[in-house]
């Protein structure tokens, strides 16, 4: 399955290299249950047939990780954290759910993580907002590098959607400390970074950073525990193994743990239900 979403992304990526950018028609798979996409296509022609009723609709935005860039770059919808997907089929808070899963078209500039993937999401959070899809309706989800994709867009657009909720969020060089390197510039940006989420006006974000995790370390996103509309939740091990989940030892991958999905699971959909109920639209 895997190897043929890959194909078919990799095919995409082709066909649309003379329109990628800000302004080309978004690309990803819907995951709604029985209204499913089932592969990588079009925003507008996955929509019509993912979500039926778009005023009482909940929409996830997902922004996959990256290395750097974008352009179908790890455009892999099926590796998706399950406990996601499962939502476009059981609902959250008597809402449907549909799934976006946004196979990115634009490279990052250097030195600017998650600003012009920040720029794509608001393009397509416009769009949803012509179909009829309530800003307070939507969520975008992120790892990594689409953590910060995630939290940008919260920074510069947040009135319209709800709220981010990012797993491994960092400025994007943490891994060349991690390799021995170090560079002059790399606290330069890293300051960018955060001075830019550190005044973000009417933020609304649940963070989760991971003990041990050396591409996006805690320590570079805890000063978002300062800003009142952020959540940070930090997950150490249980024990003095060092060790957060057994079923995945690299603690940047910790998002897609059995550990993340048996404990943390519900306290997100928790959050999600609250942050619907706090805009007046709960439960119908």
């Amino acid at each position: 399955m895997r190897l043929l979403v890959l194909i078919t992304a990799m095919a995409i990526a082709l066909a649309a290299c003379k329109t990628t950018g800000v302004g080309a028609d978004p690309m990803g798979e819907f995951f709604a249950g029985s209204d499913s996409t089932d592969a990588v296509g079009p925003f507008d022609q996955g929509f019509a047939r993912a979500v039926n009723d778009p005023r009482n609709t909940v929409v996830v935005i997902y922004n996959h990780g990256t290395d750097w860039g974008g352009k179908f770059q790890d455009c892999l919808p099926d590796t998706m954290p399950r406990f996601i997907q499962t939502w476009g089929s059981n609902g959250i808070a008597g809402h449907d759910v549909a799934v976006f899963y946004l196979c990115s078209q634009v490279v990052e500039k250097r030195y600017t993580m998650g600003r012009q993937r920040a720029e794509e999401n608001e393009a397509l959070l416009d769009r949803l907002a012509t179909l009829g899809v309530p800003p307070e309706h939507i969520f975008i989800f992120g790892h990594s590098g689409g953590a910060s994709t995630a939290l940008m867009t919260a920074e510069r657009a947040s009135q319209k959607f709800n709220a981010a909720i990012v797993s491994a969020p960092g400025y994007g060089f943490a891994w060349l400390d991690a390799q021995g390197e170090s560079y002059p510039w790399m606290d330069v940006e890293y300051d960018k970074w955060r001075g830019r989420l550190a005044g973000a006006e009417n933020m609304n974000a649940l963070v989760y950073v991971f003990d041990g995790d050396i591409y996006a370390p805690p320590k570079d996103a805890l000063f978002l525990r300062d800003h009142p509309g952020v959540e940070v939740v930090e997950i150490h091990a249980s024990d003095d193994s060092g060790i957060l989940c057994k079923d995945e030892p690299d603690p940047h991958f910790y998002w897609w743990s059995a550990c993340f999905r048996n404990e943390q699971k519900d306290i997100v959909e928790h959050y999600i239900e609250e942050r619907l109920g706090m805009t007046g639209q709960a439960s119908l």
